[in-house]
């Protein structure tokens, strides 16, 4: 039996923006990181702007990001979430972790 070439994929976790460039020019194929809000990792969250500032940066160097946006949302955070959710999509990010 023969075994099927598989593509190795470096995914890197980066608390803010300044570590996931580094991370990046270091090799990561992808990263990812908290948003500003429904994140599981308490000093993890990076702001609209800096998630904005770091998907064109990734993607000059062939690199994504990935959000997490994975905590339990209770009934009145569902709003709240959609509207990040479109302010993410908006900034270019290539998908949301929702659990882990």
């Amino acid at each position: 039996m023969r075994l099927q070439n598989h593509h190795l994929e470096l995914l890197s976790p980066a608390r803010d923006a300044g570590i996931a460039r580094e991370a990046i020019l270091h090799g990561a194929d992808a990263v990812y990181i908290g948003g500003p809000g429904f994140g599981a990792r308490h000093n993890a969250s990076n702001s609209l702007s800096d998630i904005a500032g770091l998907v064109p940066f990734a993607h000059r160097y062939g690199a994504k990001v990935f959000v997490t946006l994975n905590t339990i949302l209770h009934d009145d955070e569902l709003e709240p979430a959609q509207r990040l959710i479109t302010d993410l999509y908006e900034t270019g990010v290539d998908a949301l972790i929702v659990q882990d």
